[in-house]
């Protein structure tokens, strides 16, 4: 028993000096999106489209364990060029094959992930994983589509730490929310946001 009790004070006094020596850091980060929208019927041709991205973030990493979380508040451009496969109808308008357009969805974006970063010297390969919860502040959709206010999604990424100051990572994005959506008697449409986005960061 008592060397259960010590053990066991041995893991809570590693856990509190870990703790107590855990890095928190703020930086600023910015890249590109390339973006598109899945949709549920096969009716339109959906190509990647390129927009900006950027803000604030903070990391918080444990030392000696190579875990921690980080978190960003971030502008974030996402959308999709379309066309339609075919001529079809939509709320009485007729579309259809030469009809495209680029569509943009802004949105103030927040990611929270958990990271494992490998404790290398100068080159520090990283992992992370998490959701993202955005708020849609601006779009230039048509009308016929019902947006979505609040959308969120799954991150998964890497990166590379430079010096201990400069991160560029890559990750791929799932919507997991309808996006977009329409419906009338004839059909409903439901489109999801799915995107690479690329950034570089300088933490102070």
């Amino acid at each position: 028993m008592k060397r259960l009790i010590t053990g066991l004070l041995c893991v809570v006094g590693l856990l509190t000096i870990s703790t107590a020596e855990a890095q928190l850091r703020f930086g600023i980060r910015a890249g590109v999106n390339v973006s598109d929208l899945s949709f549920s019927k096969d009716i339109m041709k959906s190509s990647n489209v390129a927009g900006f991205t950027g803000g604030v973030m903070a990391e918080f990493m444990i030392p000696g364990l190579g875990v921690g979380v980080d978190g960003a508040l971030m502008y974030s451009r996402h959308g999709s060029k379309l066309k339609f496969k075919d001529v079809t109808e939509i709320a009485g308008n007729v579309v259809g094959l030469g009809n495209s357009k680029t569509q943009k969805l802004d949105y103030i974006e927040i990611p929270l992930n958990l990271k494992y970063k490998f404790t290398l010297p100068i080159v520090k390969p990283y992992l992370f994983i998490g959701p993202s919860f955005a708020f849609l502040v601006g779009n230039n959709i048509s009308e016929e589509f019902k947006k979505r206010k609040f959308d969120t999604s799954i991150n998964l990424g890497a990166g590379l730490e430079l010096l201990n100051k400069v991160q560029v990572s890559a990750q791929y994005g799932w919507g997991l929310n309808k996006t977009l959506r329409f419906s009338d008697d004839a059909t409903t449409i439901n489109a999801k946001n799915r995107f690479w986005t690329i950034t570089a960061a300088y933490l102070f």
